[in-house]
């Protein structure tokens, strides 16, 4: 099953509405191209585009914004909203090259125009949406209900030979309260058509639920600018491999505990062969910038930017929302924050409304106190706050983190494994992706944390700086373990 995230246009933004009301809206993203690449970088098989302001006035009202998402990524594009006759169509598929287009209220009002494109173009090019309330079928943006029952409608369409439909209940967009799955049990024992299940998706288990019904996809939107959910074509059981590289003064080094640092090499250089071996992530932290109180070197990062292509993270010294801006407009794919999280907890909800959740990864770095309990560290691990792990995980999450990287200060560069005990707490009580870190010395360690933790990466260093294994080598022994990894 697919899972498609979805980019709703509004004056060039990327937004999103709750339940169709134009006049509530939360902008995502005022670079749509740029969060496009981002989707393509983290595996997205496939990208959703809704012209709103097309939709409500029946013109491409955001073409430029559209066609410069299209210049900026590869993978397929189905666009809605406002594609209302033959000149449109013809703009997006012929001219932009876009691969489907969905016809809304056109499709409803017009069903000899809808039979005329399916003979032109075909049923991998024409798609219907169907959008559904109170059992009606609604047009003009959602401003308008006909008096069409959406199970005549999608029958009526079938007939004719549409093959795929997107079906959204509208009370249930941008609501994070689930889909209709009574309206999509009812599609699916009225009709043999492929549907997309649009709309209310919450978090991880509804896309489980949706996957196990067997129906052909699902669009995520707001449950992933959130942090709700994860992207990426199957991957929402597929593990991730992820090199970290240690930087100071621009070097990479590696130290134990935090300390006691030795110079390896370029970067650079690292970063090119990790991404040879199938590395499906690189971080960088810059992990002397915090104490050092300088920005992280914005050199490095677009030399590193230029040099590769899989997604970069980048973390250390990042104090401000300008901060974060200068180094996603440097080619990183998301920034890591640690200490200025933790003394401005509200610095993690500016950031995931201005750049969206997906380019947010809280890094927290973790110690057992005297009693037992997990505590929280800043300061490149040389402050102990106090802070409970498990509660400052779930507020990360609760104002809006979209990932958090786990580091054991314990277990950092000993070699012994990750600290199972500790990841698998924050897994267990938060939805957001979790990566392990902190004690890789071996590939079964990372087949450990995977068989033992339900976390969705493995970060590691000394093991691939030291050539001990390459990533290859992890992710053959992984399959040879039943755990599904990114290829």
């Amino acid at each position: 099953m697919l899972v498609i995230p979805a980019i709703d246009l509004k004056d060039g933004e990327a937004v999103r509405l709750y339940k169709g009301d134009y006049n509530q809206k939360t902008v995502y993203s005022k670079e749509p191209s740029k969060l496009a690449k981002q989707f393509q970088d983290m595996g997205a098989e496939y990208l959703h585009i809704v012209d709103l302001d097309g939709a409500k006035d029946g013109k491409c009202t955001n073409y430029s914004a559209i066609k410069a998402i299209r210049e900026s990524i590869s993978i397929p594009i189905e666009v809605g909203g406002g594609i209302r006759d033959r000149t449109t169509v013809k703009v997006y598929l012929e001219d932009l090259k876009i691969d489907r287009v969905i016809l809304g209220t056109v499709a409803l009002n017009n069903p000899k125009f809808l039979k005329e494109m399916l003979q032109i173009y075909g049923p991998e090019k024409i798609v219907v949406g169907v959008d559904v309330k109170d059992g009606f079928v609604s047009v003009s943006g959602w401003l308008e209900t006909s008096e069409i029952e959406y199970i005549e409608f999608i029958k009526s369409i079938e007939q004719i030979g549409i093959r795929y439909i997107v079906a959204t209940d509208i009370s249930k967009d941008g609501t994070l309260q689930g889909p209709n799955f009574e309206m999509y049990k009812c599609i699916k024992e009225n009709s043999n058509i492929n549907f997309v299940v649009s709309g209310g998706i919450k978090d991880k288990q509804n896309i489980l639920d949706i996957n196990e019904l067997d129906y052909y996809a699902c669009i995520v939107g707001k449950a992933y600018y959130e942090g709700k959910v994860n992207i990426g074509g199957n991957q929402m059981s597929e593990k991730k491999i992820i090199p970290c590289l240690d930087t100071k003064d621009g070097k990479l080094v590696k130290g134990i505990n935090f300390v006691d640092l030795v110079d390896i090499g370029d970067p650079i250089e690292y970063a090119k062969m990790y991404e040879e071996q199938g590395a499906d992530e690189i971080v960088f932290l810059d992990i002397t910038a915090t104490n050092e109180e300088r920005d992280t070197r914005k050199e490095l990062i677009e030399k590193s930017a230029s040099a590769i292509n899989v997604p970069i993270a980048i973390g250390g010294g990042i104090r401000t929302i300008e901060d974060m801006r200068n180094i996603l407009g440097c080619g990183a794919s998301k920034v890591s924050i640690n200490s200025a999280a933790v003394l401005n907890p509200d610095i993690i909800k500016q950031a995931a409304g201005e750049f969206g959740s997906q380019c947010i990864v809280i890094a927290i770095d973790s110690s057992r106190d005297e009693a037992g309990n997990f505590k929280v560290f800043i300061k490149g691990g040389k402050e102990n706050t106090g802070i409970d792990l498990i509660e400052w995980a779930k507020k990360c999450e609760d104002l809006g983190a979209g990932e958090i990287l786990l580091t054991s200060k314990d277990a950092d560069g000993m070699k012994t494994g990750y600290d199972i005990e500790m990841t698998k707490v924050v897994v267990d009580n938060v939805s957001i992706p979790v990566t392990a870190s902190g004690g890789c010395g071996s590939i079964q360690d990372i087949v450990d944390v995977f068989k033992k933790t339900n976390c969705s990466s493995a970060l590691a260093a000394s093991l691939f700086h030291y050539k001990e294994a390459t990533v290859e080598e992890v992710k053959a022994e992984l399959e040879k373990n039943a755990i599904s990894v990114r290829r």
